[in-house]
């Protein structure tokens, strides 16, 4: 079925329901999609995904543990996919260094918090996403916020924090997405519970990894944090994915992928 066939709502008849019925703009775009009518600003999902698969991502729940230049660019895919649900933590405020990578990062909101500046803009993509925007670690919602997610996303700047983040999530039994840039290059791969590979990847390394020699790129930034959300929208929807059993190397320079297959410890 064409794009031109589906039947389509607008947001402002969405907005004119929500305050009729006095309910949140996304419970409306779920009675919508419910009853056959695909939200207009979902027109381009449809086909790639179905209409009760979109559904289901307006009903998930993903947490980014980060939010620079990896975890801005996630935030936004999500919000634009429709994931309803969104939780973002970093401690961070946006400083000169990060211009020339992090989505929404700007003159005007140098010293701002990355996560409320985040959110904000969240809210004008898709207004009805829900979005808990915590200037924290996440460390500080473990027993909370974070239990509640269906996938966590891996968009941290050291190698401590991610490797607490996998045991943390392997103990809540909850998916990670795992990315990471250098320069040209960059890695994915998709963690389950019992998977060890990210213990087996960093071994023994600390601090921020090569990041610090190569610097980072805002396109290499953008490429990994599309495929995480790639991978995360896979995960929601039960799509097959190739990156639970393998890493997935990129190197822009040479505009080459490796995938190589994770070592079974």
């Amino acid at each position: 079925m064409s794009n031109e066939n589906i039947r389509q709502i607008s947001w402002q008849d969405i907005i004119s329901l929500a305050e009729v019925r006095q309910l949140p703009p996304g419970e409306i775009e779920k009675t919508c999609l419910q009853k056959g009518l695909t939200p207009a600003r979902y027109l381009r999902n449809m086909n790639a995904i179905s209409r009760d698969e979109q559904l289901r991502l307006l009903d998930a729940r993903v947490g980014v543990c980060g939010c620079g230049g990896l975890g801005l660019y996630i935030m936004s895919h999500l919000a634009r996919m429709g994931v309803g649900h969104l939780s973002v933590w970093d401690p961070d405020t946006f400083s000169e260094s990060n211009l020339n990578r992090q989505l929404f990062a700007s003159y005007a909101s140098l010293g701002q918090s990355k996560v409320e500046v985040c959110r904000h803009f969240i809210q004008q993509i898709n207004p009805a996403v829900a979005v808990t925007a915590r200037k924290s670690y996440w460390e500080d919602d473990r027993e909370s916020i974070f239990k509640q997610q269906q996938v966590i996303v891996d968009a941290l700047d050291n190698i401590p924090s991610r490797l607490a983040l996998a045991e943390a999530c392997a103990e809540e039994k909850i998916p990670l997405i795992h990315g990471a840039v250098a320069g040209w290059y960059g890695q994915i791969t998709v963690i389950m519970p019992g998977d060890k590979s990210l213990q087996v990847l960093y071994g023994s390394a600390v601090g921020k990894g090569i990041e610090q020699e190569q610097g980072t790129l805002p396109f290499t930034a953008a490429a990994i944090a599309s495929m995480q959300a790639a991978e995360v929208i896979k995960l929601l929807l039960n799509r097959e994915t190739d990156l639970t059993g393998e890493i997935c190397m990129v190197d822009l320079l040479d505009l080459s992928i490796e995938r190589i297959k994770k070592t079974v410890t």
